[in-house]
């Protein structure tokens, strides 16, 4: 422990939350460009003549910077510290931003996009490393959730902001960029030097799907139809008849719906055994699914838009009690490898998702995703069941972490958990299976 941090531990807790406001605010107006862009750019795109399967592969490329950057961005951090490579970060991804009003190629906007990855990503890792440095062990918990509703709100806010911007013009960019460059601002003001730099995050898929595969296929459940969503959704909406200000509403209800629905969620999933948990989980997003296979503009918006908050709702829990699950079942000191290879496998399906997503509704017809969402989600649920049916005995887990809404960040997230520090190891029973 470095002497910044010695001291941060030992000051008084009331001075705790005017020290963490710093990253968190950097977090606030980064994620509000994010949601400026994250419904405007797939209609943008459309706008502009692409096709849906196209736009697809575009949003591909974001999602594979990120899983790059995640990877990758210690090597970038290590030699000049985090202060200037956040500035780095954050110069990079903005440019790459304003540079989407220029581009007009699909490999320029995919290169643009994957810049836009692996630099949020680097922005994540870092803001993740200062709270690690900021908060004492007995504040990790109650930082997370202040985190965790920081990343997702301004996110939606975001979202609300942009219905009335022109998808073909430079307005949306520009405010995004300007955002992303603002969030250098308050990390400048920072009073903590040096925390400890982020170190290679270390995989272990095959070790993961020992200890929990129906955690592992969650959390990849996940990647494939939440994450693809976010580019189909706004394409899907248009298709069926609704104006922009419509379509952001309804993207708006999904992102919103993701963030607040976890906890109740969670809370479930801490009384009961949580591979029960996530076969629900799996049971909702069928019966929401088959719902909106049936969406129509003639149905009622007021409908539309709380089937996609509970769609959003529902499968993003799968993410979070997916991990919460998959570290009931393991060694404490194996909490952050676990967690992060998670992260990984969900980052996998989040690269794969957006393409098959979009052509299926070029190919076929708007409601073709959500066919897609039934058919996966009906493997990982039977999966779920067999697993269960495989079990010795049917028992509850005695020890078990309590449960939080993780954010798909970065892996540096993990190494600051209240439970997944100074922990002493656990095992599972001799007499078990691993799930």
């Amino acid at each position: 422990m470095n002497s910044a941090q010695t001291v941060i531990r030992s000051a008084p807790q009331a001075g705790i939350p005017w020290r963490v406001a710093p990253p968190l605010v950097s977090t606030a107006l980064i994620m509000l460009g994010s949601g400026f862009l994250g419904t405007l750019l797939p209609l943008r795109f459309s706008a502009l003549g692409f096709s849906d399967g196209v736009i697809g592969l575009i949003a591909t490329g974001e999602a594979f910077g990120f899983l790059v950057g995640c990877l990758y961005a210690h090597k970038l951090i290590a030699p000049v510290g985090l202060e200037r490579a956040y500035a780095t970060f954050a110069s990079l991804k903005s440019v790459a931003i304003l540079g989407l009003y220029f581009a007009d190629s699909v490999p320029a906007l995919m290169l643009l996009r994957f810049l836009i990855g692996i630099n949020a990503a680097g922005l994540a890792i870092i803001v993740e490393s200062w709270l690690n440095a900021l908060v004492p062990n007995e504040q990790r918990g109650r930082i997370l959730t202040i985190y965790v509703l920081v990343y997702g709100l301004f996110f939606g806010i975001g979202q609300l902001f942009s219905q009335s911007l022109n998808v073909r013009g430079p307005e949306l960019l520009f405010i995004s960029g300007m955002l992303t460059t603002l969030a250098l601002v308050p990390m400048v003001a920072i009073d903590v030097r040096a925390p400890v730099l982020p170190s290679r995050v270390k995989l272990e898929i095959l070790k993961a799907l020992r200890t929990s595969p129906v955690s592992v296929t969650a959390c990849l459940l996940n990647g494939l139809i939440l994450t693809a969503f976010t580019t189909v959704g706004p394409l899907f909406s248009a298709r069926i008849g609704f104006d922009q200000q419509h379509v952001v509403l309804l993207m708006a209800c999904v992102s919103l719906g993701g963030l607040f629905l976890q906890w109740p969620i969670g809370y479930l999933s801490d009384k009961v055994d949580r591979l029960y948990a996530l076969i629900g989980l799996g049971l909702g997003i069928l019966a929401v699914a088959a719902a909106l296979v049936w969406a129509e503009h003639s149905m009622p918006f007021a409908l539309l838009a709380l089937l996609f908050g509970i769609f959003g709702g529902l499968a993003e829990s799968l993410y979070a009690v997916g991990v919460a699950h998959a570290n009931d079942r393991a060694v404490s000191t194996d909490y952050v490898a676990l967690s992060s290879t998670l992260l990984f496998v969900w980052a996998l399906g989040s690269s794969v998702g957006p393409p098959i997503g979009t052509f299926a509704i070029q190919l076929i017809r708007p409601i073709a995703f959500f066919v897609y969402v039934i058919v996966l989600t009906t493997v990982f649920t039977l999966f779920a069941v067999w697993r269960l049916s495989r079990r010795k005995v049917d028992r509850v887990v005695e020890s078990r972490e309590e449960f939080l809404a993780y954010p798909q960040t970065s892996p540096e997230i993990y190494a600051w958990l209240p439970y997944h520090r100074d922990a002493k190891p656990k095992s599972p029973p001799a007499d078990e299976k691993p799930e």
